[in-house]
């Protein structure tokens, strides 16, 4: 291997070739875990969504489904690593390693992007959502921004700037994370807007709770002093208690969703940024060590996968 192609690529602390399956004992059992848990789980949702009329014909249910969709492809690449480490460890199955690694991380946060921006739209603009929002409609966009990520994250390889081999390219490497960083951002920031207008929703039915009772209270005050007057008081009763509950739900929502989807696979993005700033700051061959870090990182980003479900539940 010549000297440019080296500094293509990522390379071990060594020097040598990085090869992106690096599997121990510790890892497959991790793998082995994470994988028969969370294809099941994932699988009995989506039949549930797929078989259920009531739940397919929303599109709400519909961006879930994608969300499902998006975790059962998490569990593609650590099952090529489980092939290639136990039975079959030829360059072909790197090959296919490397073509779907990091893609069903940007279909998970594209898609939670779209589920999303589909409940921005159902607070904001009720009426133009239920409208304009139909499940075909919600079918198609997912397809397409699901394809269009794949074809923007495996640019490098689809227009054929680059021949697929067992090796890591840097700059497949940088395109995905600039890629991830622009969904991840996005989704962190459309999902603390979402939780300020829950709030600012539930705070106005308080108000308007308040506003009812009082003028109740006055149609009572008007029939007792005229009994031939006809009132039909409106009246909105939404328990304080029931109030409470629904917020803190809300908060729980925002807490426990927002702190998966960030500490567990935006750990594999901080990781990246973190080899492409050393090597940036100090030089490609101090920073080689850091590859050994890499498959332990991969193993805790699959986590969500069998944990995160209840985020849009």
């Amino acid at each position: 291997m010549n000297n440019s192609h080296r500094r293509k690529v990522v390379l071990t602390e060594n020097g040598e070739l990085h090869n992106p399956i690096n599997v121990d004992i510790v890892s497959v059992v991790v793998k082995c875990l994470c994988c028969s848990i969370g294809i099941s789980l994932n699988r009995s949702i989506t039949f549930s969504i797929i078989r259920l009329r009531r739940l397919r014909c929303k599109p709400r249910n519909l961006f879930l489904l994608g969300i499902t969709l998006s975790y059962l492809s998490f569990f593609i690449p650590p099952a090529i690593e489980l092939i290639y480490w136990a039975t079959y460890p030829v360059e072909s199955l790197c090959h296919a390693y490397v073509a779907v690694a990091v893609a069903p991380q940007g279909l998970l946060v594209v898609n939670m992007l779209l589920a999303l921006i589909d409940r921005y739209l159902a607070i904001n603009h009720p009426v133009l959502y239920r409208r304009k929002m139909t499940t075909p409609f919600a079918g198609c966009l997912i397809i397409t921004c699901s394809m269009l990520t794949v074809f923007l994250m495996k640019f490098v390889y689809v227009v054929q700037l680059a021949t697929i081999r067992c090796e890591i390219l840097l700059v497949h490497a940088k395109l995905n994370i600039i890629i991830l960083i622009i969904l991840f951002t996005s989704c962190f920031v459309l999902n603390i807007i979402i939780y300020r207008q829950t709030k600012t929703l539930l705070r106005e039915t308080r108000i308007l709770q308040a506003e009812r009772e009082e003028s109740f209270v006055s149609s009572d005050n008007v029939y007792a002093n005229n009994q031939c007057a006809v009132v039909t008081p409106m009246r909105i009763h939404i328990d304080r208690g029931n109030l409470s509950d629904v917020e803190m739900e809300a908060t729980r929502t925002l807490v426990i969703g927002v702190a998966s989807f960030c500490v567990m696979p935006c750990l594999a993005l901080v990781f990246l940024a973190t080899y492409f700033a050393c090597r940036l700051v100090i030089g490609q061959l101090a920073c080689n060590h850091l590859t050994g870090v890499g498959p332990f990182i991969k193993d805790l980003s699959l986590t969500p996968a069998v944990t995160d479900l209840s985020y849009f539940l």
